[in-house]
């Protein structure tokens, strides 16, 4: 293995071999598709507070407690907060008071294209801005060249965007629509009737438990898009010898 696999190798692993990074990522999702699991299958049908009806709204306080319990034992170790968990627990937590205090699930449903197009408007904003966001973050992990840095960006941000959109169409096509419209910024985002676009019928089906379990699906297709990146990390990866040759 040469010295640029073996940085990049080690800069991948890293938050692999750190307990409370892994657990920073895994912990809160797993423990949403665990309560919305447990609740969804054991408890009864209705209308109550111990019901399978209010499987998201426990599951979405289960997800804001463990994202703050993160945050609270990174401080407590004092480490940094990274940008990016800073900008995830926020939107959560705004988004996780406004789905329980205003029983609206449609809330929770859009959280997560929220996030995402916030990182694709962060990054894509910074490079038109002439700054890149994502080298500021993470230039402590690869060492680029600034052409480099660009592209990697830009992979991310499409990255996100395809996060958003594939958000949106998963809850929409598998989640019921709301019983009462969700209005943002003045834009119905979720209608209370079903509806049709490009042939597609949306808001029919009552498979919320599709659109849950992709919490986890989407932490798989990340790990696979971050294995996809190293080969174009490692030809571009300046090592040690370089480094010290340039100054």
């Amino acid at each position: 293995m040469t010295l640029e696999e073996d940085k990049v190798t080690a800069s991948a692993d890293k938050p692999t071999n750190n307990p409370t990074s892994l657990w920073a990522e895994l912990g809160p999702a797993i423990a949403f598709i665990l309560t919305y699991t447990v609740m969804g299958r054991f408890f009864p049908e209705g209308d109550g507070i111990l019901t399978k009806d209010a499987a998201i709204f426990w599951a979405t306080g289960a997800l804001m407690v463990c994202t703050a319990a993160v945050i609270v034992i990174r401080l407590a170790q004092g480490k940094k907060i990274p940008p990016m968990l800073i900008l995830t627990g926020s939107v959560i937590g705004v988004f996780g008071v406004l789905t329980i205090a205003m029983q609206q699930q449609a809330f929770a449903y859009v959280k997560p294209t929220i996030i995402n197009s916030l990182f694709a408007i962060l990054i894509f904003g910074g490079l038109a801005a002439g700054v890149n966001v994502w080298k500021k973050m993470f230039s402590h992990v690869f060492d680029l060249p600034d052409h480099a840095w660009k592209v990697f960006s830009v992979r991310w941000g499409l990255y996100f965007i395809f996060l958003a959109v594939l958000n949106e169409f998963l809850w929409r096509y598998f989640c019921p629509v709301p019983e009462s419209p969700l209005v943002l910024l003045g834009l119905t985002v979720a209608p209370t009737e079903p509806y049709s676009l490009l042939g597609i019928e949306f808001g029919v089906r009552d498979q919320e438990n599709v659109w849950a379990w992709m919490k986890l699906g989407n932490i798989v297709v990340t790990f696979v898009f971050m294995l996809a990146n190293l080969p174009y990390l490692m030809k571009f990866m300046k090592t040690d010898e370089e480094g010290a040759t340039g100054a």
